[in-house]
């Protein structure tokens, strides 16, 4: 075993030639502890030209390994140039960097010549790591393993009373507050701490109700919708990222490069295509060079910030080996000990300058570093940070072993504090307003449980809107998932069992694309109690196999189906359905259908919104006020293929839809039947059509209107 020695000479290390004329290079001149795997990334600062990047440009020397071939790659900026060798460097030698003075700028300027040298690992615990993943984690992320008895960890499914046909083992899951939350589905993946159980991806409505589940074979976290529209997920089993279309399809998985293990805090995919995630790396370290009484066996924990271009290139690295000490851990973390985290990553956010935050659990800080030469800007800490340059305003102690720093659009930061060293410990919502200039971070809003809440680890907090979705994270009491509103009432309450334990919760607006109800709403108007409205739904298979409708369910047995299950629906095909709204009472009724296509391994559902009113036959059949005869322009308009088109009826009676093209002719009929007052929305798919001026003519009685609409492929 071979160990960090701070007796090393850095003479030849230190030798360098116009490092400084470059605004970026990793890994960095000096710099050890580099993994065996590493690429180079060198950045000039200025758009390059292609000419002259050939073999000859880059020379990279391992003391014992020689001169490295390899693949040179210009980024999609063309500021950045990229070495990827061949083969490894080996382990504890020097390495030395040349790039020739034969490139030029777009402006003619020749880049200078660059000589630096950096120094690889004496013991690559990462490459020993990926033969034993369980290890691994449960070294690097202890708070997921705990040890504590297993057994009831998941029981009978419940939601505000309401009965669901869910598989035995499936998490129960209670929503015990319901106060106008905002619009969307809930994301989590509760977990037991038990070595790499099962658990499964879920995706509920308001109610708690699943939209989506998938059984797992290990433990997952962080499962939430991106910026793209896809969903990620962290698979413990296979220690990468899986990403997933909006039909659940697995569409590409992302893990970190240069040889180090991807971590399971936090992958984000950014406007460009990248892939911003993190690796915990393990390496020997003489403790007892940097403190009294150090272990001098000591295995310690940095973090690794890397950005993946589109082709999983790593086009940025930041390692905390170059930017933090080991004794800016918190007074807390046992220095002394075998294993020590010093940093503890658990969170990445791309600040609104394009710069990254970084959230450091052990150090108490959230810190801000500079994208594009990989400099700290800024550390902002509380009381027990070693490094915060920052007073805090109304705020006595600041965060505390936080969690899930977040950029808001306002300038503020939210963060998940768990109060791990509050007196006595806490957890909370927190947002600051953050002057980066005086350095003054004031305390905006926080939020706490009442009694309050203590989560040692995990937990989260989102800004929707001007609601807050709050993710308690470590088992603990009830709740698990909060959602507070502008306020600070409680708009939501999920609660799991305090067994279980959830790293993360989100809210997205979300619908799965692999099929869909047409239209995605029906409203039945007013109907005599006791009387029966039927109403057709057509179901569109989006996707190019075959599905099976199997199971429908809402909350209000007013609105039923007599139709025959399964469904079976070829590929890009429809099938249909009858929805009945039988009211039993003089009132509004809203609720909504699932349409589900499920087993005991998974679930996808539809959602189609219903909505009626139940009336005395005196005043059912006359007219209703509320409504008016009316055609609205259909939005989007252009569209491509897909546009929906609301219309209104004020009162009963026959109703017609129809497309016609410029000449005339009838193209397709959306309704023809007859339908009781209300609003109403369609979608109208063009697919098959080609791009032109198409026109729709609605005919309610004596009420006619047409409007015309785009097609634009």
């Amino acid at each position: 075993v071979f160990y960090l020695s701070l007796l090393f000479s850095f003479t030849s290390l230190t030798q360098t030639i116009n490092v400084s004329e470059f605004q970026y290079l990793s890994p960095e001149p000096g710099s050890e502890m580099n993994s065996p795997s590493t690429n180079i990334i060198i950045r000039y600062g200025k758009t390059l030209t292609a000419v002259g990047l050939n073999d000859g440009v880059i020379k990279i020397i391992g003391g014992n390994s020689g001169v490295h071939s390899g693949e040179i790659i210009l980024t999609e900026d063309n500021r950045t140039i990229l070495f990827k060798p061949d083969l490894p460097f080996t382990e504890g030698e020097i390495v030395t960097v040349k790039l020739s003075g034969q490139l030029q700028t777009v402006d003619n300027i020749s880049v200078p010549e660059l000589s630096y040298k950096f120094k690889i690992t004496e013991n690559d615990l990462n490459n020993i790591s990926k033969n034993d993943f369980e290890s691994y984690y449960k070294q690097t992320c202890p708070e997921f393993f705990e040890n504590y008895s297993i057994e009831n960890k998941f029981s009978d499914y419940s939601s505000m009373g309401i009965n669901d046909s869910l598989p035995q083992n499936f998490p129960q899951i209670v929503v015990d507050s319901l106060n106008n939350p905002a619009p969307g589905c809930l994301f989590f993946t509760p977990f037991t701490s038990t070595t790499f159980s099962g658990t499964y991806l879920i995706i509920t409505d308001n109610y708690g109700t699943p939209v989506f589940y998938r059984k797992m074979s290990a433990q997952t976290f962080d499962f939430k919708k991106q910026p793209d529209g896809t969903l990620t997920y962290f698979d413990m089993g296979r220690a990468k990222f899986f990403v997933m279309d909006s039909s659940y399809n697995i569409i590409d998985s992302v893990s970190t490069g240069n040889g180090y293990l991807t971590d399971v805090h936090e992958l984000l995919i950014t406007e460009n295509k990248h892939y911003l995630l993190m690796s915990y790396d393990n390496q020997y370290v003489r403790m007892d060079t940097i403190i009294d009484g150090g272990n001098p066996n000591a295995i310690v924990t940095g973090l690794i910030i890397q950005e993946l271009d589109e082709d999983k290139n790593v086009v940025f690295q930041w390692r905390s080996w170059d930017h933090f000490h080991i004794t800016d851990a918190t007074n807390d973390i046992n220095l002394r000990g075998s294993y020590i985290d010093y940093v503890h990553g658990n969170a990445i956010d791309v600040d609104n300058d394009g710069n990254l935050l970084i959230s450091s659990r052990h150090m108490d800080e959230v810190t801000k570093i500079d994208r594009l030469t990989g400099d700290i800007i800024w550390r902002l800490g509380g009381v027990y940070c070693k490094n915060n340059q920052f007073s805090f305003f109304r705020d006595q102690t600041g965060f505390s072993h936080q969690h899930d720093i977040r950029r808001l659009s306002n300038g503020h930061i939210t963060v998940f504090d768990n109060g791990n060293l509050h007196n006595p410990p806490y957890s909370r919502a927190v947002e600051y307003q953050i002057d980066e200039i005086n350095k003054q971070a004031i305390l905006i809003e926080q939020y706490h449980n009442s009694p309050q809440t203590y989560s040692f680890a995990m937990g989260c907090v989102r800004t929707l809107d001007d609601h807050r979705v709050i993710g308690w994270g470590w088992r603990n009491t009830p709740p698990s998932i909060t959602e507070i509103d502008e306020t600070g009432d409680i708009a939501l309450r999920l609660i799991l069992p305090d067994t279980l334990q959830n790293y993360r919760a989100f809210k997205f607006p979300w619908k799965t694309n692999l099929f869909f109800g047409d239209p995605d709403s029906l409203t039945f108007g007013t109907v005599t109690i006791g009387d029966t409205l039927t109403r057709s739904l057509k179901i569109v298979n989006n996707s190019n196999r075959s599905i099976a409708i199997n199971s429908l369910y809402s909350r209000d047995s007013s609105f039923r189906s007599s139709t025959q299950l399964p469904i079976i629906i070829h590929p890009l095909a429809t099938g249909k359905i009858s929805v009945m709204f039988i009211p039993d009472h003089k009132k509004n009724y809203n609720d909504e259908l699932h349409i589900r296509w499920e087993n005991d391994f998974q679930r996808i559902a539809c959602v189609v919104k219903l909505s009626g009113a139940g009336d005395d036959p005196v005043y059912a059949n006359q007219d209703n006020s509320e409504f008016k005869f009316e055609l609205n322009q259909n939005y989007p308009n252009p569209f491509n293929p897909i546009t929906t088109i609301k219309y209104s009826i004020r009162e009963r009676g026959f109703v017609s839809l129809k497309i016609y093209n410029v000449l005339g002719k009838e193209i397709k009929t959306l309704v023809n039947e007859e339908k009781p007052s209300g609003n109403y929305e369609i979608n109208f798919n063009a697919e098959n059509l080609s791009s032109g001026i198409y026109f729709y003519k609605l005919q309610a009685g004596s009420f006619v209107k047409t409007k015309k609409m785009i097609l634009l492929k």
